[in-house]
Order: C-alpha cells, then structure tokens, then sequence
C-alpha cells in the first residue's frame, strides 16, 4: 500500500551523509520536526543542496518500508548567508540547531518553537547579541513548555536581574542592547539549571 506525499515548511537544521547517495537532513516546520532523506545531487547538475538555517519547502514521499520518506522535489524560499559570515553568530544558531534537535521531537504545539526559532534566527542575522538571543530563546523555550523556569530559576536571582531578565522576554532584543552584557552569564547559569531541573538537553 503506498502513501501520498506531504509538503513540509520550515527551517533546515541538520544534514549529514547517509551512504553514497543520500543525505540525511532535519527540518523544523510548525508541525513539528522532520527528518527524511534527500537524494545527492548529481555532479552533472547545476543546483546545490539547500544549507543549513534555510527556509525551505520540501515535498516527501513516505518510504513504503516505513522508513524515513524520501523528498521528491524542494525550494528553498530564502537563505541566512549572514550567519556563516561571524563565527559567534554561526556558533550561536548551531547550538540553537542542536537544542531543537535534541528536544524538538515531540513538543505539543510546534507552532509556538517554530516561531521562537525564527525569531531567533532573525536576530542573529540582524547582529543582534548572540548570547542575548541564545538566552532569550532557552528561556521562552522553557517556559512555553510548562518548566517553572520562572517560579523557580528567575525568582532565585537578585531582584535588579529580575527585573532586567522580564525586560528582555517582553521586549524584542534589539530594544535591550544594554543587557548583553549580562547575558552570557544569564545563559550559563540557565543551561545549568535546564541540565539539573529538567530533561532538556542543551
């Protein structure tokens, strides 16, 4: 019995070679995470595979062994060139990358992670703070995923941090460049309490 293909939307977080002719590649869309294979290009042709961090549309055709589905045909609709152009900011949306892989697979509302990752994509490409951006999406992240990052991370650190972390969650991150100067401690001491308090990886 075969199975119609289905379109998926999202970002391109991961691909790594899976034999001689296939790649392996990770999208996150707002249903979700989906791994599937994509065939190599062949050297004769003119295109390339999509990068990582692009904004892609791929259409998959389920593997009738149950497998991962095959992708059949893809556009990439638009790229972030400019985050392979800093090494802080390519790093930063690698370990954002690597937490939604870890931790994107069976999340209740996808929609919602989906939106986080884009914002914080975005950022980066718009020079904004790396660690700021990275500490902001864990934090949300966190929350949205019903964790008491904020009854009881936020709330065991002093009032004026307090303050200044709301600050940031509420605001966009180009409105409180003063805080990067906070931020990668923030970030820090946050991953640490993700690793003992919940079963995030990051």
């Amino acid at each position: 019995m075969s199975f119609p293909a289905f379109e998926v939307k999202g970002i391109l977080l991961s691909q790594e070679e899976t034999g001689e002719n296939f790649l392996r590649i990770s999208i996150f869309s707002e249903v979700g995470l989906q791994r599937c294979l994509l065939r190599k290009a062949n050297k004769k042709k003119l295109f390339s595979p999509p990068d990582l961090f692009d904004d892609v549309e791929v259409i998959l055709k389920p593997a009738s062994a149950g497998g991962l589905p095959f992708v059949k045909e893809y556009i990439v609709h638009s790229k972030r060139r400019q985050l392979g152009t800093n090494l802080e900011k390519f790093e930063a949306a690698g370990l954002l990358s690597r937490f939604y892989l870890a931790n994107g697979e069976h999340l209740l509302d996808s929609s919602v992670f989906y939106k986080i990752l884009r914002s914080a994509l975005s950022a980066l490409v718009d020079e904004m703070d790396p660690s700021t951006v990275l500490f902001k999406a864990l934090f949300v992240f966190a929350s949205k995923e019903g964790l008491p990052v904020k009854e009881a991370w936020l709330q065991s650190q002093k009032q004026t941090m307090r303050k200044q972390v709301i600050e940031l969650v509420e605001k966009p991150v180009a409105k409180s460049p003063h805080l990067a100067v906070h931020s990668s401690e923030w970030l820090s001491s946050l991953r640490n309490w993700l690793r003992a308090e919940s079963e995030l990886i990051c």
